[in-house]
């Protein structure tokens, strides 16, 4: 433990939170916020930091703050150095709700570019969109507009002992393609575009040690009426039904499935055909404004809902 605190790794990290804190002085200081005052408020515009802890020999690492400033650059290109990368057993991204268009949008395909692995590293964690959040956050390649582009499966190409996953989207076709033999927690946060998650993890054969699935649908069913969505938009009970029923889903011993569409029938159908599952339906769905609700212009009906201990 000595000889990680004294590692290139750690040292290049601490200079990097050092330069991260000294950004957000100066950030604050153009506010004419005096931050040396008890009662001054952490305005989110300058409240950025890399978190550093050891945890089981290495180190667990988070960084909060925004994603077009430059903190997130320098964070991209220290974690991209292999030294820091050797030190890494746990790391996590997150922010403030701020985005453009409704959207928060991580570009990590510089990180993904370069030639660095991660040899240790068992958990990452990309934060989810919350039900409160004004922008959905998602994981996107550079270049594209708002398009997942197989950036998740390059992540995880990069870490062979991963075994706990959480990412804002779902992944392509070739996340399924990497070997994910340690791979026993995974949530799927809700994205504007499942890529066929479902149906491609029901043809799986990369994540023999899955034990645990929270999957989250689709976006679309609370932001657009059943009759403009695309036929494919939201997942289909036949996908739900290939997954219960495929050799790919014969570890998994706890599914949560949030924000779906299916009825008592089909949830009770999926229960039948894997008894022993813990399957738990989770509705979180994001939030919408009251004075949105006379406009009809988005699904709203499921956030006025009658009394459901009611018979």
């Amino acid at each position: 433990m000595n000889k990680l605190f004294t590692s290139p790794g750690y040292q290049a990290l601490m200079a990097l939170q050092r330069r991260i804190h000294a950004f957000t002085i100066e950030a604050a200081a153009e506010l004419d916020s005096d931050i040396d005052q008890p009662d001054a408020p952490l305005w989110t515009s300058t409240y950025q930091y890399l978190a550093v802890a050891p945890l089981h020999g290495g180190l667990h690492v988070e960084y909060f703050g925004d994603i077009w400033e430059e903190p997130f650059q320098w964070a991209l290109a220290c974690l991209a150095e292999q030294d820091v990368a050797d030190t890494l057993v746990s790391l996590a991204f997150t922010g403030p709700d701020e985005g453009a268009n409704g959207t928060r949008e991580w570009e990590f395909t510089p990180l993904l570019d370069s030639a660095v692995q991660f040899p240790r590293l068992r958990f990452l964690s990309i934060r989810p969109t919350a039900p409160e959040d004004h922008n959905i956050s998602m994981i996107v390649r550079a270049g594209t507009i708002m398009e997942e582009g197989g950036e998740i499966a390059r992540f995880a190409a990069k870490t062979p002992y991963l075994s706990h996953l959480t990412v804002p989207n779902a992944p392509d076709a070739a996340f399924f393609q990497v070997p994910l033999d340690h791979l026993s927690v995974l949530r799927i946060g809700g994205g504007m575009d499942t890529q066929g998650f479902i149906g491609n993890l029901a043809d799986a054969r990369n994540l023999p040690a899955l034990g645990l699935l929270d999957f989250t649908e689709c976006t679309e069913l609370q932001f657009r009426w059943a009759e403009s969505r695309a036929a494919d938009a939201v997942t289909a009970f036949s996908s739900y039904q290939k997954l219960f029923s495929s050799a790919a889903f014969d570890r998994v011993h706890s599914m949560q499935l949030r924000n779906s569409r299916l009825s008592l029938e089909e949830l009770q159908t999926l229960g039948a055909l894997r008894p022993k599952l813990q399957f738990m339906v989770i509705q979180a769905a994001q939030g919408g404004y009251v004075s949105h609700f006379s406009k009809d212009v988005f699904p709203w009906r499921h956030l006025v809902q009658p009394d459901p201990g009611l018979r």
